[in-house]
């Protein structure tokens, strides 16, 4: 179990101390909010898209593709979100929606990615890709509905991120050449993206008014770093998923709710500050909760 533990804190302990310089530099001034707005710009218009859109051209789309795995990610979220929207009605009515996006939304493009690449490698990006494809639309489409939004098809064709996917597979099906060069640039790139979006993660954290939304914050931080590996995961054991596709498919549940939903929720409710504080816990919880999850499915010999 130590040894396992051990391996767990190698994987989880880069991100806790990159999440914790970010938001080092902040508090001694080194970064403001400026420069974390348009970091987070650049990752997510420009590097992310361009990272998996690399990593999925260079496979095969059969070997990028794995439609299981992708179906316990959609059949997990949709279950994990019928059972929060049981559960909200403890919620005061005007939070029920920002609860529900906070417990299932996680932050897949940058938290399940890195501690996915952490363990497997970057060989694993292909088949992360098309996960993220079929499950950040998913996302997208239930966080519109639960929070009464409109301009559905507007947000999910104009994700950066699906983009990246898209033409990364169209690359992959017309067999696109890609140039040493660009390949190359690829690599330039892939360095710098996951730093700098931790950084940037760790310096936006801030905890206010926690005690005013605290049956809110606590349930969503419960379904989204609890109930949602433990359902996802179990779902995939069902299913008789291999070791690698596991160890995916709970780094993706276990992650942290995303950023993204406190974006959605600040412009489509009243309600940003609870987002904002459920994104902050469950960042600063999900650390200690992946490092002993990482453990016991190490331990179980199912990573």
């Amino acid at each position: 179990m130590l040894n396992d533990f051990i391996f767990a804190v190698g994987i989880t302990g880069p991100i806790l101390l990159l999440l914790l310089l970010g938001w080092g530099v902040r508090r001694i001034g080194l970064i403001d909010t400026h420069f974390i707005s348009q970091a987070n710009a650049l990752v997510f218009n420009i590097a992310m898209p361009a990272v998996l859109f690399l990593a999925l051209s260079k496979h095969s789309l059969s070997d990028s593709m794995d439609p299981t795995l992708i179906l316990v990610g959609v059949g997990g979220t949709l279950g994990l979100v019928a059972v929060a929207i049981g559960v909200a009605q403890w919620i005061p009515r005007e939070q029920r929606g920002v609860f529900v996006q906070g417990s299932y939304r996680g932050n897949l493009a940058i938290l399940g990615i890195a501690l996915s690449v952490a363990t497997y490698g970057e060989s694993i990006l292909a088949i992360i890709g098309m996960y993220l494809a079929v499950v950040t639309t998913a996302y997208n489409i239930l966080a519109i509905w639960v929070l009464n939004a409109t301009g559905m098809f507007k947000q999910v064709v104009k994700n950066p991120i699906l983009i990246g996917i898209v033409l990364g597979m169209i690359a992959s099906a017309i067999e696109l050449p890609i140039p040493n060069l660009i390949l190359n640039t690829g690599e330039y790139i892939s360095g710098l993206t996951l730093p700098l979006a931790l950084l940037c993660i760790g310096a936006t954290l801030e905890f206010k008014s926690l005690l005013s939304h605290g049956k809110s914050i606590a349930l969503a931080s419960f379904f989204k770093l609890i109930l949602s590996p433990l359902l996802l995961v179990g779902l995939g054991l069902w299913f008789e998923l291999g070791p690698s596709q596991l160890g995916v498919l709970y780094f993706m549940a276990a992650s942290p709710t995303a950023t993204a939903s406190y974006i959605m929720a600040r412009q489509m409710t009243k309600h940003g500050a609870l987002a904002a504080e459920i994104v902050a816990v469950t960042t600063a919880l999900g650390v200690v909760s992946y490092t002993f999850g990482i453990t016991l499915l190490r331990t179980a010999g199912l990573v």
